[in-house]
């Protein structure tokens, strides 16, 4: 089990890795993108009317990043008031269910997202196929449930060693 947890935790490094640097792009081209039709707009009173649209489509793809991003920390938001009052190992397994069920609406929307990426038309003014920016919704599910199950793999390595530090006291 060990060696399970140390590979997917390396895969999931990797990958946070990758989710910051596009998440990084995306918030450097929508700053860039702003100042740029900020000083077009009041400077040479020349709008860059795509702007805001591309904006839009940087905006989302941060947004996407930001929450598998936040998954591989095991950040996401959750209510610990009642459950942190309860034992340890009823705190393991009231998190790991919750857990499962993420896994499992994650990866129960992935084919719909990727049904709604053939159906998709252009973009309004850019004219991009609107596939490429829906995109981010099947590769942020899969990862978000990737982290979701390493999550998992690392809380199951910890009870088991809280459990053998508890049978030899």
């Amino acid at each position: 089990m060990e060696s399970i947890r140390r590979v997917t935790n390396a895969v999931s490094r990797t990958l946070q890795k990758v989710e910051m640097f596009v998440g990084c792009v995306c918030l450097a081209l929508m700053l860039g993108l702003m100042l740029f039709n900020a000083i077009a707009r009041y400077l040479f009173d020349f709008p860059v009317v795509w702007s805001d649209e591309m904006n839009n489509f940087f905006f989302v793809w941060l947004g996407f990043m930001a929450c598998a991003y936040i998954m591989g920390q095991d950040g996401h938001m959750r209510v610990t008031g009642l459950v942190s009052q309860l034992p340890r190992r009823a705190q393991y397994v009231i998190k790991t269910v919750m857990n499962v069920i993420m896994i499992v609406v994650f990866l129960y929307y992935i084919p719909g997202f990727i049904r709604l990426m053939g159906r998709v038309t252009l973009s309004g003014l850019l004219r991009i196929p609107l596939k490429y920016i829906y995109a981010i919704l099947p590769i942020s599910f899969g990862l978000m449930s990737f982290h979701v199950l390493n999550n998992i793999v690392n809380d199951t390595c910890e009870e088991m060693a809280a459990g053998r530090g508890e049978k030899g006291v």
